[in-house]
């Protein structure tokens, strides 16, 4: 978990991420890059691709962000002068997960974190398109925060699966290494929404148990329920302070999450989820 890239479109919900990010991992040695994307138009591009001197078009379109972000990351940065932190910014003009896309690779991201990039209610947030297109498509475990979402401690983690799942141990690093940090609580969710043998069932929670064996972790299960209702009906029972989940990218978040199709998708819970790929 050295290096964390964190997305920044300016808004009070990406600002709520950042803050969190940077309060979760106090007291370790880290290197926070600040990302900004702007949005391609083919009008633009058709410009810069015509123009001899598309260097200096470039640099005049990202000016003003730029500069933006060099001041809230010198904010950032004397905000936690304390730290083991480092920091830098990037402002770049191209498609959002093409940009971040790269960005994960050039600079070894380990962990992206960013805002829900959607409105929120009293029970729900709203995953908007960037948000989605991120987790689809970036090979990188992605800590979603909720707008307004204040980090207080981690108290008591859940690690929820659906016991159909396979997946690497390798996978968890993330989840471990934050968990681990703050001797968290950790619960273990299964969720079974299929039929499955006692025997078949018993089989597959034992591999998962074993990714666990030395975290003396409280398990539960749910049969029965979609995997987002599943959850939410958990997290209104336990007061749970970060949620992980593995997810296969071909099936996206379809057991997560309901309506897979839309351009926002919502998601019953203020809790931040770290989404992990098998």
């Amino acid at each position: 978990m050295k290096n964390i890239l964190l997305l920044t479109d300016f808004s009070a919900n990406a600002q709520h991420a950042i803050e969190y990010a940077l309060a979760l991992f106090k007291g370790g040695e880290h290197h926070f890059c600040l990302l900004n994307v702007h949005k391609t138009s083919s009008s633009v591009m058709t410009e810069m691709m015509a123009s001899k001197a598309s260097s200096s078009v470039y640099e005049s379109l990202i000016k003003n962000p730029k500069k933006t972000l060099k001041v809230l990351t010198e904010k950032y940065a004397a905000q936690y002068k304390g730290e083991r932190f480092s920091f830098e910014y990037i402002c770049d003009y191209d498609a959002f997960t093409d940009a971040v896309g790269q960005l994960v690779k050039e600079k070894h991201i380990d962990l992206i974190v960013m805002g829900t990039n959607g409105a929120t209610g009293a029970k729900e947030v709203v995953f908007g398109s960037n948000t989605i297109n991120v987790i689809r498509h970036i090979d990188c475990s992605v800590l979603v925060v909720p707008e307004g979402y204040s980090f207080t401690g981690l108290k008591s983690v859940l690690f929820a699966t659906e016991t159909a799942e396979a997946f690497n141990g390798d996978v968890l690093i993330p989840f471990n290494f934050i968990r681990a940090r703050y001797h968290a609580v950790l619960h273990i969710l299964f969720i079974e929404n299929e039929v499955l043998s006692l025997e078949e069932s018993s089989r597959k929670e034992m591999k998962i148990k074993d990714h666990f064996k030395d975290q003396n972790p409280e398990y539960h299960s749910v049969t029965g329920l979609p995997a987002d209702l599943a959850l939410d009906a958990f997290v209104q029972l336990e007061q749970m302070d970060l949620i992980g989940k593995i997810i296969n990218r071909k099936s996206f978040l379809q057991r997560l999450i309901s309506g897979s199709s839309t351009p926002a998708i919502t998601y019953k819970t203020r809790v931040p989820l770290l989404i992990m790929h098998s």
